[in-house]
C-alpha cells in the first residue's frame, strides 16, 4: 500500500485519511451478505436500535432482483434521537472474516430529502464479545438541523466514521440512480479500517487485530427535524449483495445482449467486461 497507514497505540488520538479514488483499488476476496431474500432477511437479520418504522422487505428494484428495502415512515419518529437510527444487523456471532462489500443504490428521491443509508461492521474482541471498533461508510443527503434535535451535519455524498475520529466527509464523486459498491476491509496487521467505494480506497480509521463479526444497514429518521431547504420525509434505502450475472466477453454485449444483462447501454457492459466494476 502506498499510503501512509493509520496506526492505533493506546489512546493516542489518530487522524482519518482521505484518498482520491484513483488511489488503491480492492482486492478480490471481499465476500457479500447472502442473497436478500425475505427469508433471509427475517431468519438471519435482526433490528439495531429500532426496527425500521416502514419496514425491511425483499424486492425487486433498480433493475435488481432481491433488493432490501429498508423503509423509514417519518410518521413515527421516535423521540430519543438514539432511537431514530432505524435499520438491521447480522443475528448473534459470525465471522465475515476481514474483507465485506454491499451495494447501495443512491436513489434520485433523496437529493431535497434528508438521508442517511451507512453500511457498518464491528471487530471481535478475540473472546467473543465486540472490540469496540466500528467502521461506517454511508450516503448522506443532510444539513443543520434548526430544530437542534438530530445528529448534525452538512454534507451531500459519501463519508466514513470510525471510533476515534467520528465523521469524515468524502469529495469522492457520486451519480444519482447508479448501484454504488461499498467494502469495509480490516487490516488485522495495521489494526485499520479501509474504506472503498466501487472498489477505490477512500479513506482508513483505526480498527481491532481479529476478524468483522457483525454487519449492519441503518438509516434515520428525520420526521421530528426541521431543515432550511431539505425535506423531512419518509424515504427508503435500496441494498443489494452484488451478485449480478454478466457477461464474459464484449460479444456478449453486442446485438441488444447488453439489455438482458441488465445495463443501460452497450458502453456500460463493455465497461463491465474490461474492468469488472459493476455499474448496473
Amino acid at each position: 500500500m502506498n499510503i501512509s497507514h493509520i496506526a492505533k497505540v493506546g489512546v493516542v488520538a489518530v487522524f482519518a485519511f482521505v484518498f482520491t479514488a484513483s488511489a488503491v483499488l480492492a482486492s478480490s476476496h471481499f465476500i457479500s451478505p447472502a442473497t436478500f431474500t425475505q427469508a433471509e432477511l427475517d431468519t438471519n437479520w435482526e433490528a439495531d436500535r429500532r426496527f425500521p418504522t416502514d419496514d425491511v422487505t425483499s424486492v425487486t428494484a433498480f433493475g435488481r432482483n432481491d433488493v432490501a428495502r429498508i423503509g423509514v415512515d417519518s410518521s413515527e419518529t421516535a423521540v430519543g434521537t438514539f432511537q431514530r437510527t432505524e435499520g438491521i444487523k447480522t443475528v448473534g456471532v459470525q465471522n465475515f472474516g476481514t474483507a465485506v462489500e454491499v451495494d447501495l443504490y443512491v436513489d434520485p428521491s433523496w437529493q431535497d430529502n434528508a438521508t442517511r443509508a451507512g453500511f457498518w461492521v464491528v471487530g471481535d474482541d478475540g473472546a467473543g464479545a465486540r472490540d469496540n471498533w466500528f467502521g461506517i461508510i454511508e450516503f448522506v443527503n443532510l444539513e443543520t438541523s434548526t430544530s437542534g434535535a438530530s445528529a448534525q451535519g452538512d454534507h451531500e455524498g459519501w463519508r466514513v466514521w470510525d471510533s476515534a475520529n467520528g465523521w469524515t466527509n468524502l469529495s469522492t464523486a457520486f451519480t444519482y440512480g447508479e448501484w454504488v459498491t461499498l467494502g469495509i476491509e480490516l487490516d488485522t496487521v495495521d489494526e485499520e479500517y479501509d474504506f472503498y467505494i466501487d472498489g477505490n480506497l477512500v479513506g482508513s480509521g483505526p480498527a481491532g487485530e481479529n476478524f468483522i463479526r457483525e454487519l449492519f444497514l441503518n438509516s434515520y429518521n428525520y420526521g421530528l427535524d426541521v431543515f432550511p431547504n431539505l425535506g423531512n420525509n419518509s424515504y427508503a434505502a435500496h441494498w443489494h449483495n452484488g451478485e449480478l450475472s454478466g457477461p464474459e466477453s464484449k460479444s456478449d454485449c453486442k446485438e441488444g445482449g447488453w439489455e438482458g444483462f441488465g445495463f443501460r447501454n452497450q458502453g456500460q457492459c463493455v465497461h463491465f467486461v474490461n474492468t469488472g466494476q459493476d455499474s448496473r
